[in-house]
């Protein structure tokens, strides 16, 4: 399934799918985008439970179902 990950600006991207590849999460090849200042959104693919696993993690990454819409980049 894939996901959008809504994460702190200036997150390491690198460290991020490490952790996240833990509980079955791989970051998706595309650009970054930024929401503001503060935020920046990130493709992933990861099982349905994605949130709860990523919650486990205590992380500050906010998990949304990801739509038909492209990101651009």
């Amino acid at each position: 399934m894939k996901w959008l990950l809504t994460v702190p600006a200036g997150t390491d991207l690198g460290d991020l799918a490490t952790k996240l590849s833990g509980v079955g999460c791989t970051l998706l090849d595309s650009t970054p985008v930024p929401i503001g200042d503060d935020e920046m959104v990130v493709e992933a693919e990861g099982p349905e439970d994605l949130p709860t696993r990523v919650a486990g993690l205590g992380l500050p990454v906010k998990v949304n179902p990801s739509s038909p819409f492209d990101l651009g980049g």
